[in-house]
């Protein structure tokens, strides 16, 4: 049975996977750039994870 930690694991690196393929799509399909291609993918990812959580409150329900 797979924990929480694993499926999140397995869902982030599915992410950067999809972000580094668009990455390599939006640059032409270059050869030999899969790393650099990896590596922005993972750093964006990490910046998405660190970002704060912005929490919108509809007029009229806020105490």
């Amino acid at each position: 049975m797979e924990t929480t930690a694993e499926s999140t694991n397995e869902a982030n690196e599915e992410d950067i996977r999809h972000r580094a393929y668009m990455l390599w799509l939006e640059e032409g399909q270059p050869d030999g750039r899969a790393d650099d291609h990896w590596h922005q993918a993972r750093s964006g990812a990490e910046r998405k994870e660190a970002a704060p959580v912005a929490v919108t409150v509809p007029k009229g329900k806020a105490k």
